[in-house]
């Protein structure tokens, strides 16, 4: 059994994820224009990818870039060979922080012309990752970027809601526990769980500590693996969009 399809739908970052979490053992074939590419998976995990010449996890970064093509699915295929170590999330993770790069690199050699400004620009960056942040997090309620003096850059979020309180009562709260956690000589606070009747409320400092990522969940539907997984690699992302 196997599933066939194209790019158009369905992001190549989504395909693989949906097989390194159904556990399988699988081939997964791609073709754009006269590249073909195959990425194997065993045990929940990428363990061999090839595109003509090329192997290993170079081949799986590329393939993130692609967004089209087709691609063929086929379960029970082992791989003769292992080119790939390195877990999935962290393969995500640096593919997605690649094309970001590329993406800001293309924009500064081919500045967009117009009245829209470099802080418009970001902020529309934001809201896009925040956007896939949604579809990313079980149970999603809202996303939002926040400045560690509480101003909200960025927010996606389902049902009424005031993003500009929302953001300010995290930041209170967040700098609460972190300078509590200092007190304590507990080291450096990586995420902050808040979990009420209703909701699983998770914050991720940015490095440098200066914005923070806050993502919220329904309790009845969200997982917190989920959320912590997603929030480390979502902060990597909005880090790379931030000015320097």
């Amino acid at each position: 059994m196997g599933m066939t399809g194209n790019l158009t739908g369905l992001a190549a970052a989504d395909l693989i994820q949906l097989n390194c979490v159904d556990q399988k053992v699988a081939r997964l074939k791609i073709s754009r224009g006269d590249q073909n590419a195959e990425i194997y998976f065993m045990g929940g995990q990428i363990v061999h990818a090839v595109c003509g010449s090329l192997k290993g996890e170079e081949v799986v970064y590329q393939v993130l870039g692609w967004n089209e093509g087709d691609f063929n699915l086929v379960n029970d295929i082992k791989s003769s060979e292992t080119t790939i170590n390195r877990s999935w999330p962290s393969l995500l993770l640096e593919g997605a922080r690649r094309l970001d790069e590329k993406e800001l690199e293309q924009s500064e050699v081919n500045p967009v012309k117009g009245t829209e400004s470099k802080e418009t620009k970001m902020t529309q960056k934001f809201d896009e990752i925040l956007s896939e942040l949604a579809g990313e997090v079980t149970g999603f309620r809202g996303g939002f970027l926040v400045g560690i003096d509480g101003i909200n850059l960025a927010s996606k979020y389902v049902g009424d809601l005031d993003p500009e309180l929302a953001s300010a009562q995290m930041a209170m709260l967040l700098k609460l526990v972190s300078g509590s956690t200092e007190k304590l000589g507990a080291g450096n606070l990586e995420d902050n769980l808040t979990t009420t009747e209703k909701a699983f409320i998770l914050m991720r400092f940015l490095p440098g500590k200066q914005y923070f990522l806050g993502i919220s969940a329904e309790r009845k539907t969200g997982n917190l693996g989920n959320m912590r997984l997603m929030s480390k690699m979502y902060t990597e992302r909005m880090a790379k969009v931030m000015p320097h």
